[in-house]
């Protein structure tokens, strides 16, 4: 079996059921056509071959994200068609689908890789960190540390953690697609659901800012201190204790008689859904992770 039915017989056998011209017709029009030209006889030559371009596009569509359109892998494809069509020596023998197949992928994948805004380069080195995290996530049957990943990829930690990044950088989520709910009927685009977490809420921040005067005059000075370091500024009891001046341990105090407090106030206020207030670190575990 020659390397040009290998290529025949899988494209053959997925192309659509059409009714094309006869091997003796098309061999007619390409001697016609390499003769004289002529831009009917290459119009009958595409239309006798568009099905490998579909062929060829939906093969390469479904290795794709959905937001690539296989119309636009298509015209692509026609493109390179038509240059096939051009520059086929018939004295060769090579069967043209064989000859066509090889420039029509060319073709598509030139116009992917010039629609990608994320160098070449930059693209095979996130191909290089994903393959080798997840042939780590395999072996240790977790995520890798950083420490590990360089030392798979025998590079410095620094790097490692520029690879990652740019790694993050080739991954793009589309919110166009449109989907259905399955408790609501309606389609929606994942742009309509998209939370935007940096709005206000009118009536939440009014609520908020009672709740802030409500329990500002419950809670003392160094309370209320000890609950704006630990739960916005994200500090840990030690550094909370060395800011006040006094111990770690006496900041873990002050924090578990606040929450007391807190929690019996709002109880007292009839304030539900807030009286479930977070435990107080347990002893000898005054600090964040």
């Amino acid at each position: 079996m020659s390397a040009g039915s290998l290529v025949l017989e899988p494209l053959a056998a997925a192309a659509p059921t059409v009714k094309r011209p006869t091997k003796r017709r098309l061999m007619a029009v390409w001697k016609r056509f390499k003769k004289s030209g002529g831009e009917t006889l290459r119009n009958e030559l595409i239309e006798a071959y568009l099905y490998l371009v579909k062929v060829i596009s939906n093969r390469i569509a479904a290795r794709l994200p959905r937001s690539i359109d296989v119309l636009d892998l298509r015209s692509a494809g026609v493109f390179g068609l038509m240059r096939a069509i051009e520059n086929y020596d018939l004295s060769r023998g090579t069967p043209f689908e064989s000859y066509c197949a090889t420039r029509v992928r060319g073709a598509i994948l030139d116009e992917l890789r010039s629609q990608d805004w994320v160098p070449r380069l930059v693209r095979n080195r996130a191909s290089l960190h994903n393959t080798t995290v997840t042939a780590l996530k395999k072996e240790l049957g977790r995520d890798p540390s950083a420490h590990e990943l360089s030392a798979r990829l025998v590079l410095p930690l620094a790097e490692t953690q520029r690879l990652q990044r740019e790694s993050n950088l080739t991954t793009v989520f589309t919110l166009s697609p449109q989907e259905e709910r399955e408790d609501d009927p309606r389609v929606l685009r994942r742009l309509d659901v998209l939370m935007d977490k940096d709005s206000e809420v009118p009536f939440e921040k009014l609520v908020a800012q009672d709740l802030a005067a409500s329990l500002g005059k419950v809670l003392t000075q160094v309370e209320r201190t000890v609950v704006a370091l630990y739960y916005h500024e994200n500090l840990t009891m030690k550094e909370i204790g060395g800011v006040l001046g006094i111990s770690e341990s006496r900041v873990c105090q002050i924090h578990t008689k606040t929450l007391e407090k807190l929690k019996t106030h709002l109880d007292s206020i009839g304030v539900r859904g807030l009286t479930e207030m977070p435990e107080a670190p347990a002893a000898g575990t005054y600090g964040r992770d």
